[in-house]
């Protein structure tokens, strides 16, 4: 409920102006919809209605204009050279999202310009610069000139790189770029030229050249490394003058070059021509082979793992580094361990003596795995291709005939079939860009002519095969039984294709500026240009939406067009479409769905098709480029966030990026990123061996060629007992289908572990819009179960020590479920229990193993394995140990509540005080249910008196954990319905209903009673979000295509990084395609947000933001002190003998976080970002206020001869501040005489209601938030004496 109020005489005296002053106010309407800003000059003068209405008349034709320009990314190249498309220089001018004070720019024809971009680059990387200029022209009518410049730069740029380009012709196009375009150039511009005279002008004076630009221009000019490229900097550092001209970036790159010219030449290393083969790399002859779930993904995912098989010299030339390594080894027997062949890597790396030698044998490692890396990420999609080759070919050696039985064998097929049909359109493409096409202007090629440009670029042998790889993956993923949605599918085959075109692109750049003939140049100029090559990590890069669903749609027609199953009927046999289109509704929406043919169905039910996985989506081998903007560097291609259909939260974090404002958030992330880890091999022979026998063990999905079903009922049994056969047979199918996926799931992650074991990995991580991090790679990581997580152990050891060795113990304990109890407790009980974790580790198999018998089994063997070899040594403090050992939150999301709360006893309860044991906050909730419960039962409540004894931390946990991340009611009800159904038989439903609703409200009850601050706070970020989201900008008009309510709730952690909730209503478009015409969602920014989803979602979500926030601080404040560091969220990981030192920082900076009033500074940020901000609420009509705002609409609305908007309500009150904040004195006269709706409102002394009642009337008042709540007295620092915050 919002209440205000302000002075009343103020209001009756502007009540009374009303009449008097109405005249002089109506110049503000003329400005409502267009920029005629000279005819509101005067604060006095009377306009006629019909000038007021005369804007109106041109703002039509600019609607008119803007209609137009918005159909651009429905035509082709062909229709754009033919139309002339110019926005006017207002509206070229970037907008802005949520608040204009972020100063966040909205580019207003965003997706226009990347459509232009994406055709003008395609066509300059092929030469077809004819067909380019026309679209340059196009862009130059649609942005700024400044942004102009930059889309000229790239035409330039390939005009530079093209050897058959005269310095000449270059110029002409600049000076017609001028003439037409008004292009203004800069110093890139001087660079491209400057370029193009030093690589084809002998007698070029770079004097001359340099003679008319400042010094300042002349080092901008030269910052320009990636155009210039090294041999021409060489050139330049050559010139007597160079030292002046050269900006300090290279500097130290020039006094290297200077200091190495002069020396003698030397001769090129020869390349090593041994054959050693003695360092193998992939092959693992000691482990079993996994036996496999039939899936092409998991053919796709072994064949790319062969990129880890490296070539005999890249062997040679690694065997000769670690040669060199290991001479001055002590150990005689390490070294021949060492040089055997029969070590992996990671053995290998064990074995050196001293941290010199291991550093070296980093390095070597590092630049070995190059090459490997990136021969995984070309080969991914050709193991498929040769397995089903294989299997058509033996099927046609048996004479078989080709049915869906061998479905492998069918699509090799299809393959066939669809490469020829995309190499002729390719052609007719290729023809009807050459301008060769027989009929150049039918329908058939205006349509082709929309993608032309794209499907060159694409290799039809490559494009085939990952067409049919995505089609088949959908079909269980796709949203539609038995098929997919076809917007899906198109947009998954597009996304593909433009990844495979990427990778490709950049394997093949050309590298011509980052080569020299120069043996004695500078190493450091060569990792600058090579840097610098890489592009500005702020901008984007790909094809726009559109192109990549159009270019989906053909490809997947053409699959369509082929892909046939035969199918046999009474002894005959017909060929058949494999797939086919058709209309489903869902959710009451009409949806456009790929089915599959029921024969097809049934084969890929014999050969699952879970998933496909690319190999760019693996591991890495090397060491990822640090992040240092919006996109990843390197192999790494990735957004720095990622989010779906929200350019709004891309727009903030770049900006943010751009302005250097995320460096602590860069920081967190490469120490996750470089932490290198390796794969436990012994676990993995346990867990094979498992696997292997194909029976369900632990959390190992069983084998199961069919789902059993019970015998079928009778013809005449009753109707119900058929209605629970067929339900149960549902459950059964459903349940075969999900552990069917779960091993597979586990069969992928497994061989990827197996090809690395020994091997050195990384995982790049990037993160939600909250800034919650996740390994970039989806399939294997850390962030897995029980069976994945103890696959994983630190590249790099540490010695024990006493601390180290007592935390391993408390690791194992942990693990086993001995979780509650204090630290000497936990070390004692593994203490009592050695002899079992020796054995346990001695003989895994035995069928009453101790470790089976843990909370988390596969994580405490790796303990056990571990603690045995420690114990096997003189002095087990002395053991190196690689494992990781685990520090976990206490609910941290209610940690991080009591914080912000102060609650005293709601911090005590989640250890954030210290207490002599771990407190348990979901026991103490259950307790204080309880107690609630004990007092209703007095009273003979029948709710109560059932209930009071079945009150356990189990019934009370779900919604503890989730109720500090916003569970409704509804959710909670849920959650504790199914904690009482074993109480109720499957007649008593209503009953259990009844039960679950009268406990949810006391468990609700019961948190809140805990954590009553944090709860206060939880409403207050509630009601902000709401009142957020129901406001408006004074900025909006009506005119500008910006939806009423467009404020998104935006906040920014404590490491700068902003957050954007990016829940907004998209508008719906059509999309003609090849496959049918499709309804998109377009999503832009500044559509209408759901109010809903952005109240519900942001309390979770900033608390989320929080709890990233502290890890990623941690993460920072761990790798400055040299820590190996990893994350699942809350919990955190590093080396047995630095969590002493990791849990210092956990509680440094958790203390550090929460030390400022951080509700407070949210407030303060929200006041300043929504200032210009109203909000829409309802008053009673009864309402004093509401007569003089109608009397003052009324006389508006008589004036204008049309309803008043709330369009012209904003403009009104925007005009009178302005006035009032001008140095005019006339203008300051008339605003403080002017009245609006929104100055009554806000001078209105007395209570102002915002109700939900029948008979009401909406006004606008500035937004205000709620006053913070108090906090309670508990002192955070008191964490840094907890002993189980995290534990």
């Amino acid at each position: 409920m919002l209440r205000t109020s302000l002075k009343s005489s103020s209001y009756r005296r502007s009540r009374a102006l009303v009449q008097r002053l109405l005249p002089q106010i109506q110049y503000a309407y003329i400005n409502t919809r267009s920029e005629s800003k000279t005819l509101a000059q005067s604060a006095v003068a009377v306009s006629p209605v019909s000038r007021l209405l005369e804007p109106l008349k041109s703002e039509r034709t600019e609607s008119n204009a803007k209609h137009s320009i918005s159909k651009l990314t429905q035509k082709s190249f062909s229709e754009i050279e033919q139309t002339e498309f110019t926005a006017p220089a207002a509206e070229r001018q970037p907008g802005y999202y949520s608040s204009k004070g972020d100063n966040v720019i909205r580019q207003p024809f965003a997706r226009e310009i990347n459509y232009l971009k994406s055709l003008m680059e395609s066509f300059v990387s092929d030469q077809y610069y004819e067909k380019a200029y026309p679209l340059l022209k196009t862009l130059s009518g649609l942005v700024t000139p400044e942004e102009f410049t930059k889309f000229a730069n790239i035409y330039l740029e390939a005009l530079v790189q093209d050897e058959k380009v005269s310095v000449r012709e270059l110029e002409q196009v600049i000076d017609k770029m001028q003439r037409e375009c008004h292009f203004e150039s800069n110093n890139r511009t001087r660079a491209l030229r400057l370029t193009k005279y030093l690589e084809t002008d002998p007698k070029f004076d770079l004097d001359e050249f340099f003679r008319i630009p400042k010094i300042e221009d002349i080092r901008s000019t030269l910052s320009n490394v990636d155009i210039i490229g090294v041999d021409n900097l060489y050139t330049i550092f050559d010139h007597p003058k160079a030292q002046t001209w050269i900006p300090s970036e290279l500097k130290e790159s020039y006094h290297e070059y200077d200091l190495n010219k002069n020396k003698e030449i030397v001769e090129d290393t020869k390349k090593l021509q041994e054959k050693d083969g003695s360092i193998r790399s992939l092959e693992k002859d000691d482990l079993s082979e996994l036996e496999a779930v039939d899936s092409f993904g998991l053919q796709i995912v072994r064949h790319s793992l062969l990129g880890l098989e490296a070539s005999p010299d890249k062997i040679a030339v690694f065997t000769s580094d670690i040669k060199e390594i290991i001479k001055d080894m002590t150990n005689e027997e390490s070294k021949q361990k060492i040089t055997s062949g029969k070590l992996n890597y990671f053995e290998m790396y064990q074995l050196l003596e001293t941290q010199e030698q291991r550093d070296q044998f980093n390095h070597a490692l590092a630049n070995f795995n190059l090459d490997r890396q990136k021969q995984m990420e070309i080969r991914g999609v050709e193991g498929a291709k040769e397995k089903w080759k294989h299997e058509y070919e033996e099927t046609k050696k048996r004479d078989s005939i080709m049915s869906t039985k061998n479905l492998n064998a069918q699509l090799y097929e299809w393959y066939q079939k669809l490469v020829p049909l995309l190499q002729k359109e390719r052609q007719e493409c290729l023809d009807l860009i050459d301008d060769k096409a027989t009929n150049q202007k039918s329908s058939e090629n205006k349509e082709r002519a929309v993608y032309a440009p794209f499907f060159v670029k694409i290799d039809p042998e490559k494009a085939a095969m990952t067409t049919i790889l995505e089609v088949m993956k959908l079909q269980s993923t796709g949203g539609i039984s038995n098929g997919m949605r076809a917007l899906t599918a198109l947009q998954s085959v597009g996304k593909a294709l433009e990844y495979d075109y990427i990778t490709q692109k950049l394997s093949k750049k050309d590298l011509k500026r980052t080569q020299t003939s120069k043996h004695k140049g500078s190493r450091l100029l060569l990792n600058l240009v090579r840097n610098a090559a890489e592009g500005d990590p702020n901008e984007d890069f790909g094809w726009s939406q559109d192109i990549s669903i159009r270019l989906g749609a053909v490809f997947v027609s053409f699959l369509m067009e082929v892909a046939k199953v035969r199918v046999s009927r009474h002894t005959v046999e017909t060929e058949q479409s494999a797939f086919f289109h058709s209309i489903q509704y869902i959710g009451g929406q009409r949806i456009g769905a790929i089915k599959l043919h029921s024969d097809l169905v049934k084969s890929i039910n014999r050969s699952s098709l879970d998933s496909c996985v690319q190999p760019q989506h693996m591991p890495m081998p090397v060491k990822p480029k640090d992040w240092d903007g919006y996109y990843g560097r390197g192999q790494v291609m990735s957004p720095l966030v990622r989010v779906r259909d929200s350019p709004e939260t891309a727009a903030y974090v770049k900006t943010a990026a751009r302005n250097g404002n995320l460096d602590q958030v860069y920081a967190g992330l490469n120490v996750l990123g470089n932490t290198a880890w390796t794969v436990n091999k012994d676990i993995f022979k346990v867990i094979s061996h498992y696997w292997n026998t194909g029976k369900e063990f632990l959390d190992i999905p069983g084998v199961l060629d069919k789902p059993i079903l019970p015998p079928k009922p009778e013809r005449s049994d009753d109707p119900s007992i058929k209605y629970k056969y067929r339900k149960l047979v549902t459950q059964l199918k459903s349940e075969f289908s999900t552990m069917r996926s779960q091993r597979c799931d586990a069969n992928y992650k497994l061989e990827i572990a197996r090809a690395f074991i020994g091997e050195k990995l990384y995982f790049p991580h990037n993160l939600d819009f909250r800034g919650r991090a996740y390994p970039i790679s989806p399939h294997f990581n850390h962030l897995g179960g029980d069976m994945t997580r103890s696959l994983f152990l630190f590249w790099d050891g540490k010695e024990l020590g006493e601390r180290g060795l007592r935390w391993l113990k408390i690791q194992l304990a942990n693990l086993y479920g001995f979780d509650k109890a204090p630290f000497d407790e936990r070390v004692k009980f593994v203490e009592d229990n050695l002899q079992n974790v020796f054995e346990s580790a001695k003989n895994p198999y035995s069928e009453d193993a101790w470790w089976k018998k843990a909370d988390k089994p596969w994580q405490a063997l790796g303990v056990c394995f571990d603690l045995r070899r420690a114990y096997k040594l003189p002095d087990p403090t002395k053991y190196v140990s690689h494992m990781a050992v685990h520090q976990d939150g206490t609910c941290n999301g209610l940690q991080h509540y009591a914080a912000l709360g102060g609650d005293l006893e709601g911090a005590q309860q989640v250890n954030l005080a210290r207490a002599d044991r771990p407190q348990d906050v979901y026991a103490y909730v259950a307790g204080i249910v309880r107690e609630l419960l004990e007092k209703d039962a007095q009273k003979n409540n029948k709710y109560a008196l059932f209930l009071k004894d079945k009150i356990n931390r189990k019934v009370v946990k779900p919604t503890v954990m989730t109720n500090v991340y916003g569970v409704t009611y509804i959710g909670a009800l849920a959650q504790v319905r199914k904690q009482l159904e074993d109480y109720f038989p499957d007649n008593q439903r209503d009953s259990l209903q009844e039960h679950a609703r009268y406990l949810t409200t006391h468990v609700f009850a019961a948190i809140r009673q805990l954590f009553e601050n944090a709860h206060l706070i939880q409403d207050w970020l509630g009601e902000s979000a709401r009142r957020i989201s129901k406001s408006v900008s004074i900025d909006y008009k009506e005119s500008d295509n910006v939806a009423l309510h467009s404020s998104a709730v935006i906040w920014t952690t404590p490491l700068n990084l902003p957050c954007v909730q990016p829940y907004r209503k998209g508008t719906s478009e059509s999309l003609k395609t090849a496959v049918q015409t499709l309804t998109i969602n377009r999503i832009d920014g500044a559509g209408m947000v759901d109010g809903r989803k952005q109240v519900a979602g942001f309390p979770p979500n900033f608390v989320h933001s929080l709890d990233a926030t502290h890890m990623m601080m941690t993460a920072a404040a761990c790798g400055e002190r040299g820590l190996k560091f990893a994350s699942v969220h809350d919990s955190f990981w590093t080396h047995a003998a630095d969590v002493d030192t990791m849990n210092e920082q956990i509680r440094e900076q958790f203390v550090k976080l929460h030390s400022s009033n951080l509700i407070s500074l949210l407030k303060e940020e929200f006041e300043i970002r929504y200032k210009d901000n109203y909000q829409l609420i309802k008053i009673s009509s009864k309402h004093p206020l509401v007569k003089s705002i109608k009397e003052l609409k009324q006389q508006w609305t008589k004036q204008l001869n049309r309803p008043i908007t709330l369009g012209d309500e904003l403009y009104m009150e925007r005009t009178r501040l302005e006035f009032l904040n001008s140095d005019d004195p006339q203008k300051i006269k008339a605003a403080q005489d002017m009245v609006t709706t929104i100055k009554l409102a806000h001078e209105y002394e007395g209570e102002i209601e915002d109700v939900n009642d029948r008979g009401t009337y909406e006004i606008l008042i500035p937004l205000k938030f709620p006053e913070v709540p108090p906090k309670g007295e508990f002192d955070v620092n008191r964490v840094k004496d907890s002993l189980y915050f995290f534990s």
